[in-house]
């Protein structure tokens, strides 16, 4: 008997974590962090009762609560090793920033690392009675889909996963397989992306039209997988010379480039990173407020990081923009700019005078490609949505249910299953 226990990411976009309990073995899939004032974590599990943990990808919805079980024990975690050097740059950074609200310290990350157990795609595990693989997910560099066997039943977690193929990475392909229960993201469940190539042109479009007025671009991007698909795109279009990157991107982009499996055009992406020039100081960001060209600088979601410095200078110019391309979550400092057209500055609400555009650049599956992934497969699985607002769980489990006649629910925090 295989049970699921939905201990977080249930109705929400945020702290992913499930625990998959197999007669001998309890393995913890993602445990991860909702990034409030206060970061938020899954529903609470003792490290006494865990074997071991997998992580899909490093961003910290899927991995920050992670150290939490090296207080005292040793379990081990399995990752890609890329995913593994990325969720160190960011869980340090993590602690940088928060480590006031954290039940854990650097040393339980020193402890954690020493756990490590790296896994390429394709590579098969037996863990107790549990066999699993990694497939390549498509969301990030060496994010995976996680694939396990156990008690006689196939069960196939997607983590975040994007079919559609970007600058960086290689799209996941829709596996071929039979399963007894599939776990599904579920956060554009009710929206397509637009199609990737003329969004490409309007942004470049709208960029050339700022710096031929004299304004600059601000691009407020995460520092894993969105910052550095942006300055591809720049690069591809003949404007990488003129922007700059902040923030940990030289960290992440040391990391992609010591991991070149996990590219999609690894000597391409050297190339980009050797054209943009990296920002190392305070000298470095007043240079490129004098300059009139792009800043490319997390956080992606206007909630802290360099790109606030960059807001105070750059967000009361008629000439300037603002330029958002990664998901804002409800409450976020960009959420609040894209419908308010306000934004906190030195205390104050301010009008912002910029021109403000969001454009999709999403790493993750749409509305049709979701549909289509759980179409793809074979055999009649049952069917767990999560990772979305609570109207995209449901959506997209009514749609296996009246569509595809699969037996589906957007489980409830807390809730259990058995497969």
């Amino acid at each position: 008997m295989v049970r699921l226990h939905f201990l977080g990411g249930a109705r929400e976009v945020g702290r992913n974590a499930i625990l998959l309990e197999s007669d001998r073995a309890r393995l913890l899939l993602d445990y991860g962090v909702k990034l409030n004032d206060a970061p938020e974590f899954p529903a609470h599990i003792r490290a006494t009762d865990i074997d071991g943990i997998i992580i899909a990808h490093c961003h910290l919805d899927h991995s920050g609560g992670v150290p939490i079980f090296y207080l005292s024990e040793r379990k081990p975690f399995f990752a890609t090793p890329l995913t593994t050097e990325l969720t160190k740059i960011l869980i340090k950074d993590f602690l940088k920033l928060s480590s006031y609200f954290l039940p854990f310290e650097y040393l339980e990350l020193e402890k954690m690392m020493r756990q490590r157990n790296d896994l390429g795609y394709g590579m098969e595990v037996k863990f107790k009675d549990v066999n699993f693989r990694f497939l390549n997910a498509g969301h990030i560099p060496g994010s995976a889909m996680v694939e396990l066997e156990a008690d006689g039943k196939r069960i196939l977690y997607t983590g975040d996963f994007n079919t559609i193929k970007t600058r960086l990475v290689h799209e996941a392909k829709i596996p071929r397989r039979s399963y007894d229960a599939v776990i599904i993201e579920s956060t554009y469940a009710t929206t397509d992306h637009p199609e990737r190539r003329s969004l490409e042109e309007e942004f470049i479009r709208e960029i050339r039209s700022v710096l031929d007025n004299e304004g600059k671009v601000l691009i407020p991007a995460f520092a894993v997988g969105r910052s550095q698909e942006v300055m591809s795109i720049l690069n591809a279009y003949g404007l990488g010379s003129k922007a700059v990157v902040d923030g940990m991107a030289r960290l992440v982009n040391e990391a992609l480039m010591n991991h070149p499996d996990y590219l999609r055009d690894p000597k391409t992406f050297i190339k980009v990173v050797n054209e943009v020039k990296e920002v190392k100081g305070w000298r470095d960001r007043r240079e490129a407020l004098r300059r009139n060209g792009i800043i490319v600088s997390p956080s992606g979601m206007l909630e802290g990081g360099n790109a606030l410095f960059y807001m105070e200078h750059l967000a009361m110019g008629e000439e300037n923009a603002i330029f958002l391309v990664s998901f804002q979550i409800p409450g976020s400092g960009g959420a609040k700019l894209l419908e308010t057209g306000m934004f906190t500055i030195k205390g104050r609400d301010e009008a912002v005078r910029a021109k403000v555009k969001r454009f999709d650049f999403s790493s993750h599956a749409g509305k049709t490609q979701l549909e289509d992934f759980l179409k793809g497969l074979e055999g009649k699985p049952d069917v767990y949505v999560i990772h979305g607002e609570p109207q995209n769980c449901e959506a997209l489990a009514q749609f296996a249910r009246d569509e595809l006649g699969l037996n589906s629910v957007a489980p409830n925090q807390g809730e259990s299953f058995t497969v």
